[in-house]
């Protein structure tokens, strides 16, 4: 199978290499970049990971390309901190990938999601050669089986829990506390239903389309704010922020002088939204996505089991998909001899 893949993620690198990794493959490798001559990629970019999963004739060469990008766009050393793999290892990682095997929150279903986007959005820009169908095709249909057999056990610590003990720790009367979303994300709507249905209501919404900012609006019954109203984050208590953006969308420089309340700050984004320098700031707890997850290592703990089902069950699926394959191109090659 002649596929491979070039990333890097939470467990191998920090947040700031991570995000200026980020920035450059979707700069160089986004959408609209997915062929390069006989090379055609596909870029799967998530908060805890960014990937570049690849198909040509010659797959060394692939990943030399893409190793030359990197090194001419990131001044830092990162070489050590990226891994590669090709076929039916390739396979098998973005089988675990899409299972959320290897999630810094195992387990978490948003992941699944984020593959299929990926790939869909791939194929809008450009057609993509077989193999790359073939391994999202089958890693999807794989990651559902897994995920069929993983416990939904009540109670284990997710990103929401994390979010509400947070604000519950920084706000002792956190039901009363100020909140500005920015970014109608999908982890922002799963942070947002959480906090709803502990009772707090005063919420607001800012997003750059109105279109989406709307209907959630509606659906929880909270202010719409237009993006233009970003700028107004410092009079609230509490900043969520979950949004694809280039730059950072809150910084220092925003706050005034008179700016004295307390104000908690919990950056979900990669790239993230908030400056980190506002951490300095002696009024201000500003939480980023990797802090937040080391919050959540119980829940690893508590599963070890159903993943050790879970990563039995994706291997020997894997071992069937990749023999299925080769099942299927020696019939191809029987045929074109024939054919000849």
């Amino acid at each position: 199978m002649r596929v491979g893949v070039l990333g890097i993620n939470h467990k191998l690198a920090n947040l700031g290499l991570r995000e200026v990794l980020a920035k450059t493959c979707q700069k160089r490798l986004g959408h609209s970049h997915t062929i390069h001559g006989e090379h055609s990629f596909l870029l799967l970019s998530t908060c805890n990971r960014t990937e570049i999963y690849f198909s040509s004739e010659d797959l060394a060469a692939s990943h030399s390309y893409l190793l030359n990008i990197l090194r001419n766009e990131v001044a830092e050393d990162f070489d050590q901190k990226l891994y590669s793999y090709f076929g039916k290892d390739c396979l098998h990682h973005l089988s675990r990938v899409a299972a959320g095997l290897d999630s810094a929150i195992v387990a978490e279903t948003e992941i699944q999601g984020q593959v299929r986007m990926a790939y869909e959005a791939a194929q809008e820009q450009h057609a993509l050669p077989y193999e790359l169908h073939y391994l999202f095709q089958k890693t999807l249909g794989i990651s559902k089986k897994v995920r069929s057999v993983l416990p939904q056990v009540p109670g284990l610590p997710n990103i929401e829990h994390a979010v509400f003990g947070i604000g519950q720790h920084v706000f002792k009367q956190s039901k009363n506390v100020n909140i500005l979303f920015i970014g109608a994300s999908e982890i922002n709507e799963r942070v947002l239903n959480y906090l709803t249905n502990k009772g707090m209501s005063n919420i607001s919404l800012c997003n750059r389309s109105q279109e989406h900012c709307h209907p959630l609006a509606e659906k929880y019954g909270i202010a719409c704010k237009g993006w233009n109203e970003i700028v107004q984050w410092p009079n609230y208590d509490w900043v969520i922020l979950g949004t694809k953006a280039p730059d950072f969308l809150i910084k220092s420089t925003d706050l005034t002088k008179g700016d004295g309340s307390k104000k908690l700050i919990i950056d979900l984004a990669v790239p993230r939204n908030a400056e980190p320098t506002l951490a300095h700031h002696p009024k201000i707890t500003l939480f980023n996505l990797d802090q937040l997850n080391r919050h959540l290592q119980t829940r690893n703990k508590k599963m070890v089991k159903s993943l050790l089902s879970a990563e039995a069950l994706t291997e020997s699926l894997v071992a069937k998909q990749i023999e299925m394959f080769n099942e299927k191109e020696q019939h191809r090659l029987k045929f074109a001899l024939a054919s000849a």
